[in-house]
């Protein structure tokens, strides 16, 4: 599973929406939850969509933001991930909308 989602991180690379930093919240969470292949791609998915939404209505500094904050207090607890980003994540809802 590890060798697949190393795969997954490295396609995701090349992609115009998906960075690195996505990627390896994934992994952050997937390892957590134990996601199978299409959970992880679906955590992919997920964070490509939000980007380009971001992108497309000129939010990318608010997606930015959340993003970092998930990087800065994302933790896995009992096999749940958590952040403390509501106020990022309402933020870039906010503008996308």
């Amino acid at each position: 599973m590890k060798a697949l989602h190393l795969t997954l991180t490295l396609a995701c690379l090349f992609t115009a929406a998906c960075g690195r930093l996505e990627a390896d919240l994934c992994d952050y969470e997937c390892d957590c939850k134990g996601c199978n292949d299409r959970e992880y791609n679906d955590c992919l998915d997920r964070r490509d969509i939000r980007y380009e939404d971001a992108d497309r209505r000129g939010c990318l500094d608010r997606y930015d933001e959340l993003l970092a904050c998930e990087d800065d207090t994302g933790i896995c607890r009992d096999y749940k991930w958590d952040t403390a980003c509501k106020d990022e994540k309402d933020a870039l809802e906010r503008c996308v909308d």
